[in-house]
């Protein structure tokens, strides 16, 4: 199920670290398999390897913790993640922005997944149904972050500019635009850094006769 876009604050998902001896299975009334702990750790690991590795009790701490949450801030605290998914598809399909193909990949694996009725929890269950989703995006997040935020700032470049150059602005504009930025600020840097007065005394003494 898909998401409205991102709110401007998102809240933070306590995750406790994978334990030998698990404690709790239950996400509110879902049982947590082991097959469906396993399948769900392997998608987040092809999509980032270097995540940490998740547990049925650490996703059952989390699901005590969210029902824990007074209503009105159970949807805020999952739309605050999942707005992201809004960015996620936008930048997919943004014909001006290409996208890596292994990022193609990873943003399809995750829209599929969230897209699932019955995933690791299954979306219709009450409060819980989309904290699997959001727990996905947040392992995942470091592989995209950096594209993301080029995104963003390309979709602000994209409106300033408008018209102004009589035709669609692409990716290619905004790179030419952001690296002359740069090197302008460098350019500037180095003039500032440098002193034009030459402040040392002089090395022969004038006499006035």
């Amino acid at each position: 199920m898909r998401h409205p876009a991102p709110t401007p604050t998102e809240s933070p998902l306590p995750m406790q670290a994978a334990r030998n001896q698990h404690r709790r299975r239950n996400a509110g009334p879902i049982r947590l398999d082991a097959a469906g702990i396993d399948a769900f750790n392997r998608l987040v690991h092809s999509l980032y390897p270097d995540a940490p590795h998740i547990d049925a009790d650490a996703i059952a701490s989390m699901a005590r913790w969210l029902e824990a949450q007074p209503p009105s801030q159970r949807d805020f605290l999952l739309r605050s993640r999942l707005g992201r998914l809004a960015e996620l598809e936008a930048m997919r399909r943004d014909t001006a922005w290409p996208v890596d193909p292994a990022q193609v990949r990873r943003i399809d694996a995750i829209l599929a997944y969230v897209d699932r009725e019955d995933d690791l929890i299954p979306d219709r269950v009450p409060v819980l149904g989309n904290l699997d989703d959001a727990l996905l995006l947040k392992l995942a997040w470091p592989m995209l972050a950096e594209d993301v935020d080029d995104y963003r700032d390309f979709c602000r470049f994209r409106s300033d500019v408008g018209d102004a150059l009589g035709r669609p602005v692409n990716q290619v504009d905004w790179m030419r635009t952001r690296s002359e930025e740069g090197a302008l600020w460098e350019q500037l840097h180095r003039v500032h850094g440098q002193d034009y007065a030459d402040h040392r005394a002089p090395s022969t003494v004038f006499r006035v006769s």
